[in-house]
């Protein structure tokens, strides 16, 4: 008997809605279904078949037929890369936490690091007028059956917030209306030396420190790890349950960079839009002995520059990763890329959780679509793999793989003709989908009895080929 609950509605095919990639009229298709309530193992599962979730909403593009094909992206952390101009990122932050100076880098696109819920199809489900009152549900599912759910969803009391004091990279480049600076190099020694000072004094013995082996390339970590003790600026990033993320400063942040990044009209950006966009979440969280410290769920990362929110990022933990759902920042601070930044921030994270959760391997970042010039700065975080549509199996970015969708905006990358989904959902299969009607648990064998009709099987079948087949046989399908 499982202990959790997953529990959708689903709203079938959302044909000729308007696309938030390439702002085209009409053009954009996909499936979409309401999330009542959702385990996060089966949300992981759902991700890897292309799902992808904007507060309760789940939608799956349409790939083979919508005009910016979107497919799903994951970047292997454990092995992950840093490239020259990840580099530079950190550094810049460095700097400027220890010196306090701007300095402008190469521009970040307005989208770099930011998942691509923003730019989700505006699709919009229909309005359900019931809510689900889970304490009345009735299992009448057979003893015998390999899946019944329990009688109550598992809940668990949301843990307080979090903090982690991690600290930022900095940087800084000079200043042409003030004199020259040392050189870094001279500065660094002299830090250095002034320590040492400080420790002799206070009567603690200094071990000569041993010279780095040369070419040992700096890790991700080695860079964070460089936050300034007495610098100008303090940055403290805090993780907190997505439920409890519709504060003032976070509200009056994802307005301010609504407004100015993607030129939405003030009205717009309600206190109501945002948490139902960005701090309602369907996933349970859920935290026992094998969770991560803080739990599965969903959850904000605040980024606060001394007393200032200048960022949330909206991350998803689940089984197999940190997933990325949506990043806010004050465009103020666009000089220090925290697109770019928080995604290595995230990496980071994911890479600090598997201590603890070994399964934890993978940062998903959404959807790439390569027919967005904007969308492809995820292919960056390197080694990283596309989902390919047709038989969900995970294939290396690389310049073939690029080509191939230079050639075709929709492609199948698993060039394996033979190759078939292993979650197939067959029409043997549809008996067998677990429903919800009347607070009822039943299969759908016994709720076409009471509903029969064409257009209930052929939903059902719809939504079972999308899901996949051990999907259908675990989530609540609600029927009213």
């Amino acid at each position: 008997m499982s202990d959790e609950y997953s529990i959708v509605m689903y709203h079938g095919e959302f044909n000729k809605s308007r696309c938030g990639y390439c702002k085209k009229e009409n053009t954009c298709n996909s499936h979409g279904m309401t999330a009542h309530v959702m385990a996060v193992n089966d949300y992981q599962d759902l991700i890897d078949r292309g799902w992808r979730r904007s507060g309760t909403f789940c939608y799956k593009p349409t790939n083979a037929t919508t005009c910016c094909p979107s497919y799903t992206i994951r970047c292997d952390a454990l092995n992950f890369k840093l490239s020259k101009s990840h580099k530079k990122i950190l550094k810049r932050m460095n700097k400027f936490l220890r010196d306090g100076i701007k300095e402008c880098g190469e521009k970040e696109s307005a989208h770099d690091g930011e998942s691509d819920v923003a730019s989700e199809p505006q699709m919009i489900p229909p309005a359900s007028a019931t809510k689900i009152d889970i304490s009345k549900i009735v299992n009448k599912l057979p003893k015998g059956s390999d899946r019944p759910p329990s009688e109550s969803a598992h809940k668990v009391e949301p843990s307080q917030a979090m903090e982690s004091g991690d600290s930022l990279p900095r940087s800084a480049g000079q200043n042409m209306s003030k004199p020259p600076c040392k050189k870094a190099k001279v500065l660094r020694l002299e830090r250095k030396q002034a320590k040492m000072a400080q420790r002799e004094a206070e009567g603690i013995s200094v071990q000569p420190l041993a010279k780095a082996p040369k070419n040992v390339e700096k890790s991700l970590e080695d860079f964070l790890g460089e936050q300034p003790v007495d610098g100008k600026h303090k940055l403290k990033v805090k993780l907190i349950p997505s439920a409890k993320g519709a504060t003032g400063e976070a509200l009056a942040l994802y307005r301010k960079y609504q407004t100015v990044i993607h030129r939405d009209p003030p009205a717009k950006n309600t206190g109501e839009s945002f948490t139902r966009f960005l701090c309602r979440s369907p996933l349970q969280l859920k935290l026992n002995s094998t969770s991560p410290p803080k739990g599965y769920g969903s959850f904000h990362q605040q980024y606060w520059l001394d007393d200032r929110l200048i960022a949330v990022g909206v991350i998803d933990v689940l089984r197999n990763c940190v997933s990325s759902v949506y990043l806010f920042y004050d465009p103020e601070f666009s000089f220090l890329s925290l697109g770019t930044y928080s995604s290595l921030r995230e990496i980071a994270f994911m890479r600090e959780l598997q201590k603890s959760c070994p399964e934890l391997k993978y940062y998903y970042m959404g959807f790439y679509i390569h027919s967005c010039p904007k969308m492809r700065y995820k292919g960056k975080l390197q080694p990283s793999y596309l989902l390919c549509p047709e038989v969900y199996t995970w294939h290396l970015i690389t310049e073939d793989l690029l080509k191939k969708l230079d050639r075709s905006k929709y492609s199948r990358f698993n060039e394996d003709e033979q190759a078939r989904d292993k979650d197939e959902f067959q029409l043997r299969h549809l008996e067998s989908v677990v429903c919800l009607y009347d607070n009822t648990i039943m299969y759908f064998e016994d709720y076409i009895h009471l509903h029969a009709g064409d257009e209930e099987r052929r939903l059902t079948l719809e939504y079972g080929r999308l899901v996949g087949s051990p999907c259908s046989r675990r989530i609540l399908l609600y029927k009213n």
